[in-house]
């Protein structure tokens, strides 16, 4: 059976450090729930001792819930675990879950504040004897269970399955190889073109990062830009990406003399857009590449400019002060403070390609994509919309009014090897993309 061997100094429980854990042999039939408990927030704005304070609240609370003959502890900062007898089922461990969700949904007063737990409960059950597992596979378990509780939003709990450990061991085995893949150079840089709908011509590209994994063959972002994020790896990634696309503009310029400037778009994480030396980096890159500052639009999202709407106005401002453009990337997803969204010193608003996509048959659609453009002419800035796939969807843009437009439409995005420079146009027009969709391209320019 478990014993914890120390106790815990802010609640006075018994406190199981993990690394004891392999020792000790998990007691047939019972289980572990895991408990997480967001105290990182409090800690940080209203102190350790407060901290301390909701930990004694949450301990308290928990007590009350569980049986005489369960035993509960403290794992570390934010996780504590219950071992419950489960010789009645799974029912038992489920309610004591349930429980202590509902326990804790009153706040906590701490120095003047209502403070409320949120909690993602993760549930394991211990395998029969002769199967050796020990209390550290039951507690392994029941993180796994505790994190598909948090994937699944938080403030509430899952039940392990051995699919978890699968997804685990995936990840980790996706961690190795993206790592490998940031020290090898396994990116590549894909470039979208941006088009101006009024004339037909290409006058934007934006960078988007590929993975040319060595088995897998080309991955998406959406495989690996999450992980990217969680791991901290997407900062050396976006900073590659950046300077590979600065260079690669740089190239362009030079194949191109006389011809109108063509614009960068680069994407911005949470994390880049977080770091303190993010101006001094790309002022450095525009230096070492000769890339004027008004050619790189830089991209973030609504819900990383509101994350701390504050801190988000001073970091653009200092952008700004390099020359450059900001673009608010995927406009529509999050929950926009206009308030807010008129301090943002951004000259460009780009419609999340969902709107984009029911503007043939949804009402909705069509009236959300004419607001924005509405409000982003009276503001004085761009619009880029984004998903552009049909003849029709162009129609409607062009008929509300839209400057740009980005989609399969025009063309998918394509390396830059594959992107030909054609000055024969005496329209200006630059040709980025194959001939086929360059054709369709031009008749646009041409009937408009």
């Amino acid at each position: 059976r478990w014993t914890p061997t120390r106790t815990d100094g802010a609640t006075a429980w018994p406190a199981e450090g993990r690394q004891g854990s392999d020792t000790a042999q998990a007691a047939h039939k019972e289980l572990t729930i895991t408990y997480l408990d967001h105290f990182k927030v409090v800690n940080d704005s209203l102190g350790h001792d407060a901290g301390n304070q909701l930990l004694i609240s949450v301990a308290a609370r928990i007590q009350t819930v569980v049986r005489p003959s369960d035993t509960v502890a403290r794992l570390s900062g934010d996780e504590f675990a219950v071992l419950i007898d489960c010789a009645g089922g799974v029912e038992p461990p489920v309610d004591v879950a349930q429980r202590i969700l509902y326990a804790l949904r009153e706040p906590t007063h701490i120095d003047g504040y209502d403070v409320v737990a949120s909690t993602s409960i993760g549930i394991a059950f211990a395998a029969h004897d002769d199967l050796g597992e020990t209390a550290s596979d039951l507690l392994r378990n029941a993180d796994l269970a505790m994190y598909e509780a948090k994937n699944r939003g938080r403030g509430n709990y899952a039940v392990f399955h051995p699919l978890m450990n699968a997804r685990a061991l995936h990840r980790l085995e996706m961690e190795t190889e993206l790592r490998y893949a940031v020290t090898n150079s396994e990116f590549q840089v894909y470039y979208q073109p941006l088009v101006q709908l009024r004339t037909g011509r290409v006058v934007e590209v934006e960078a988007l990062v590929r993975w040319q994994h060595p088995s897998r063959g080309l991955l998406l972002p959406d495989t690996f830009i999450s992980l990217a994020e969680e791991t901290g790896l997407i900062e050396p990634i976006g900073q590659w990406v950046l300077e590979e696309a600065c260079r690669q503009g740089q190239i362009w310029e030079k194949q191109r003399p006389g011809a109108p400037p063509l614009n960068l778009n680069v994407n911005l994480s949470v994390r880049q857009f977080q770091q303190p030396n993010l101006v001094t980096d790309i002022a450095r890159v525009l230096k070492q590449t000769k890339i004027a500052p008004r050619q790189l639009t830089l991209e973030i999202t609504e819900s990383v400019a509101l994350a701390d709407a504050e801190a988000a106005v001073a970091t653009m401002k200092e952008l700004k002060g390099l020359g450059l453009q900001l673009a608010i990337d995927d406009f529509g997803t999050g929950y926009s403070a206009l308030s807010y969204l008129k301090r943002f010193p951004v000259d460009t608003l780009k419609i999340d390609r969902s709107f984009i996509e029911g503007l043939n048959y949804d009402h909705g659609d069509v009236a959300i994509v004419r607001a924005v453009i509405a409000f982003a002419k009276t503001m004085n800035l761009s619009v880029t919309a984004e998903g552009v796939e049909t003849p029709d969807q162009l129609r409607h843009l062009k008929a509300l009014g839209c400057d740009r437009g980005q989609g399969y439409y025009f063309a998918t995005p394509l390396p830059s090897v594959e992107l030909s420079l054609d000055a024969h146009y005496g329209d200006g027009l630059v040709n980025l993309v194959s001939p086929p969709k360059l054709a369709s391209i031009t008749s646009i320019h041409r009937s408009a």
